[in-house]
């Protein structure tokens, strides 16, 4: 019996010894796994990295580079940490595309309706327009070895584009005052960019964007167009309002060389273009507006005469009940040989003046908000 008990109590004992060792090991083969998924993961942030690097430096004329990239595997998705795109040819003092955040990933709303497509977000973009003497000091849009770049770092079709407090400017560095026509607090979101009707009524892919031009007043446009067209299809509304002209002094004097005293500035917009054919018109309606001060335009005699030329005869074919000046400028043809027409436009001019105001605004309605829970 004594020895019955030992022996039941040794086995005890030996198996009170195995459990911390069992323990102990189970607990390093976990560290080592989570060791390794770290390693992993790490190794694959770097490779992913020096991947998009690589095809951002393929750019033609171009070169991009990014800081870090950053996995977020469970939503299918990654980010991308201060992106910039900067022209390699020529002077040109600013990027043409920087962002402290790109995010590309799965679209999963989509999903749920059977379509596995991809979407971007982009916090705080910017895009530099800069026009130039010279085409090597120009930054222009890129082209399609742009699309097909955004095409290789995301395998996934791009349905859903969203931009959350983006700039966009026209720059030229060459003019006397310099020229920054900037467009900031930009929100836009474009959806069934892969022409789906699993997760769209239509075809088309829409867009919405609303900013601030010049820091002030308020710009909204909307687009329905074919992506995928051969030739540009689509139906654009553009409406701008309380824009002070005092803001546009330096385009306008690099452009015009008139100086704005006072007023402010309305714009509508609207076209039409199929198969790479346009129809439309841009009405521009200034408000309260004062071009000429002797006070301010007598140090230059040359710009004192234009300026009192032109500030008299826009006093003077205005609509004086409305204190408008305005016009609507059609325009058709295609985009390979715009045709504007002037006489129609000049006759808008004192059409404006004698039989009715121009609002400056669109015809039909006024332009939505973009939706915050999108944007």
């Amino acid at each position: 019996m004594i020895g019955h008990t030992s022996a039941v109590s040794l086995h005890s004992v030996e198996r009170g010894m195995r459990r911390p060792i069992h323990r102990y090991r189970t607990f390093w083969i976990l560290l080592v796994l989570v060791v390794a998924l770290v390693v992993v993961r790490l190794m694959l942030s770097i490779w992913v990295r020096d991947y998009v690097n690589r095809k951002l430096s393929e750019l033609h004329g171009y070169r991009g580079h990014v800081d870090d990239v950053g996995l977020a595997l469970w939503r299918g998705a990654y980010k991308i940490y201060d992106i910039k795109i900067v022209k390699t040819s020529g002077d040109v003092p600013v990027p043409f595309f920087s962002s402290p955040l790109m995010d590309l990933s799965v679209e999963w709303k989509a999903l749920l309706h059977g379509a596995f497509v991809g979407e971007i977000y982009f916090e705080h973009p910017e895009v530099n327009f800069v026009n130039a003497p010279s085409k090597a000091a120009s930054q222009a849009p890129l082209d399609e070895p742009w699309t097909q770049t955004v095409k290789e770092l995301f395998p996934l079709k791009i349905n859903r584009f969203v931009v959350h407090n983006g700039e966009v400017h026209y720059r030229d560095f060459h003019k006397r005052p310099k020229v920054d026509v900037v467009i900031d607090q930009v929100r836009m979101v474009a959806t069934n960019l892969t022409n789906s009707t699993r997760i769209a009524k239509t075809l088309n892919a829409h867009l919405e964007m609303e900013g601030r031009p010049l820091r002030s007043g308020d710009l909204r446009i909307k687009m329905d167009l074919d992506p995928y067209a051969a030739r540009p299809t689509f139906n654009l509304e553009t409406e701008m309002k309380d824009l002070p002209l005092v803001k546009l002094n330096d385009f306008a004097k690099a452009y015009a060389a008139i100086t704005f005293e006072k007023g402010t500035l309305r714009l509508a917009t609207e076209f039409n273009a199929k198969k790479g054919n346009f129809d439309g018109y841009v009405e521009p309606v200034f408000e309260h507006m004062s071009i000429f001060n002797p006070k301010h335009d007598s140090d230059n005699p040359i710009s004192f005469v234009w300026q009192a030329i032109v500030g008299g005869l826009t006093s003077v074919i205005r609509n004086h009940p409305t204190d408008r000046f305005g016009t609507r400028v059609p325009v058709h043809g295609s985009f390979d040989n715009p045709e504007p027409a002037i006489l129609t436009t000049v006759l808008n001019v004192f059409r404006n003046a004698i039989i009715k105001a121009f609002a400056g605004t669109l015809e039909h309605k006024d332009l939505p908000k973009v939706d915050k829970d999108q944007g």
